[in-house]
């Protein structure tokens, strides 16, 4: 794990300060903090200095979004993506500019492009600096540390990704994992028995990794899984592809569409018809993916509703009302394309015969 560094002001392990906590070491009602906080009159030069001691004490950041408000104009949100190139992101980036919007929000967006977490650290302080009102991070390989010197300086939300144990007090908005069973449900309702998982690493992608772990556990727990090949982001599928076959897999579940499209092509160059000798399918479903000429089978993942979310739950942090810590788990939709069909009739190799799997249907 790298090591994040330690700036100015940014205290390991505390929760941010909020107008509330400083109206009550100043003895005062929150309103009284609040127009001391944005400069307002109709205060007693007492309980001003009251107000500021309060705020020197506890290394208050005051919130942008009260002054902005007062001003009618735009406050800032700051959006930190993992990458801007991914088709995922970017559907999400603007996902998150048209809902922020609505709100009378403005957003600066950066990325990490998988860099060193200091670079992130920087990138995060940055936008901090820079008075954002609030900061969302759809950046999952982030350290955790580095996510809780910035949440202790600004309200800050996980966007796309399971929250992290060591900073329980940071919302979170993400792909509910368990929406796998989807999937699994389509294929086992077209007669396979023998089915493969393609994923990337925990470590490359943690949020992918977690509803795989969910599919891997349930095939294997309804013995239809005949492997999980962790794979490298553009590596040739061909050989995988061709032992899958080989050892009697009929259906592959990938980690996300592109993953699909490569082993639909590694398939392809092997002579094999998809979906006749092999069915597969893919994860996420956004544009350009989700395209009918295509016709992929995958899972649309929710990413607008993700951004919906995501900035109701910044407005309410930056607005200082109560969220409830923890995580809200959203579903999307299956989209049945030309990709997956009946299993060839094959007899699985031992150990992946599935007995009589029968999983409750998607929404029951």
């Amino acid at each position: 794990m790298t090591a994040t560094p330690s700036g100015p002001d940014t205290p390991r392990g505390r929760r941010p300060s909020t107008i509330r906590d400083v109206a009550a070491l100043a003895g005062v009602s929150k309103s009284t903090a609040s127009r001391v906080v944005l400069g307002q009159g109709g205060v007693s030069p007492e309980n001003v200095e009251k107000v500021r001691r309060a705020i020197e004490q506890l290394d208050f950041v005051p919130n942008q979004i009260a002054r902005n408000l007062t001003t009618r104009s735009s406050a800032l949100l700051g959006l930190f993506l993992r990458h801007t190139r991914s088709p995922f992101y970017a559907s999400l980036a603007t996902a998150f500019e048209e809902n922020a919007g609505v709100k009378g929000y403005e957003v600066m967006s950066l990325a990490s492009g998988d860099q060193p977490d200091e670079a992130n650290y920087r990138s995060l302080m940055l936008m901090a600096d820079m008075r954002s009102t609030g900061i969302v991070v759809a950046a999952p390989t982030v350290e955790p540390a580095t996510i809780r010197q910035v949440a202790s300086r600004v309200p800050l939300v996980l966007v796309g990704q399971m929250g992290q144990p060591s900073n329980p007090g940071v919302p979170y908005i993400a792909p509910d994992p368990q929406e796998g069973r989807a999937l699994i449900d389509h294929v086992v309702g077209l007669g396979h028995r023998a089915i493969a998982l393609l994923a990337f690493s925990p470590r490359q992608s943690p949020t992918q990794w977690a509803r795989i772990a969910w599919m891997r556990d349930e095939l294997r727990h309804n013995g239809l899984l005949t492997s999980l090949e962790v794979i490298k982001p553009d590596e040739d599928l061909t050989n995988v592809v061709d032992a899958l076959h080989r050892a009697g897999t009929t259906a592959i579940l990938c980690n996300n569409d592109w993953t699909a499209l490569d082993a639909i092509a590694a398939a392809a160059r092997l002579g094999l018809s998809v979906p006749d000798d092999l069915s597969i399918a893919g994860y996420d479903g956004i544009p350009p993916f989700d395209h009918e000429v295509l016709g992929l089978t995958t899972y649309r993942t929710p990413l607008n509703d993700m951004a919906e979310a995501a900035v109701r739950l910044i407005d309410e942090l930056v607005r200082d009302n109560h969220v409830e810590t923890g995580g809200i788990l959203l579903r999307g939709e299956l989209l049945v394309g030309r990709t997956t069909g009946p299993a060839p009739r094959i007899s699985p190799p031992g150990g992946a015969s599935g007995g009589d799997f029968s999983p409750p249907r998607t929404g029951a």
